[in-house]
């Protein structure tokens, strides 16, 4: 998310503003094809609001080649806005893993992340209550942000991305299954 030619790079923020909507479909769905918004009472959109720090820059030899994808730090700010009842806050905090080396960056610079952390919402999501009927659900889940991230090249500092925002219990630690999100968001680094 930051252009890192400069050491001094490291030390900005990437401040983030999205809007997904609640989707009725696993992962394994929507990685075959099949996606459906929520509808009803457990349907919605979600407002994000996110600021990620970058902790470091990898180098990775493989094969001759040097690759630096980047750690960082996304805090995550949720606005939940379900069809069925007043919009209630949802927290999360990932370390992800941005990989930025893509042949074509010349034309359009792309990254793609993926991270792990935890999510606490402050009321359980209507759509995890539907598709898991008389199962306890957790306030707790874990957090598994996916991104696909686009800018021209040197405009580092805007960015346009597609994002999944999915929440489980994973592993059977909180609960079993989730909640998967589809979004769209702006970046802006400072």
């Amino acid at each position: 998310m930051v252009d890192f030619d400069s050491p001094r790079e490291l030390d900005k923020w990437a401040f983030e503003l999205g809007v997904a909507v609640i989707t009725k479909n696993s992962v394994a769905e929507m990685l075959s094809g099949n996606i459906s918004r929520g509808d009803g009472p457990e349907g919605g959109e979600i407002y994000q609001f996110k600021a990620t720090k970058t902790l470091d820059v990898l180098s990775w030899n493989i094969a001759g080649n040097t690759f630096r994808p980047h750690l960082e730090l996304p805090l995550c700010l949720e606005i939940v806005d379900e069809n069925g009842r007043d919009p209630f806050l949802d927290y999360n905090a990932s370390l992800q893993l941005r990989w930025v080396d893509f042949p074509w960056n010349s034309w359009v610079q792309t990254s793609f992340a993926v991270g792990l952390g935890l999510s606490y919402s402050s009321k359980v999501y209507a759509m995890d209550v539907k598709q898991h009927l008389g199962e306890d659900r957790s306030h707790l889940k874990f957090n598994l942000p996916i991104e696909l991230t686009f800018h021209l090249p040197g405009k580092n500092n805007e960015q346009l991305s597609f994002y999944l925002a999915h929440q489980s219990g994973g592993f059977g630690f909180f609960d079993v299954g989730g909640v998967n999100s589809l979004g769209i968001a702006f970046s802006r680094t400072f």
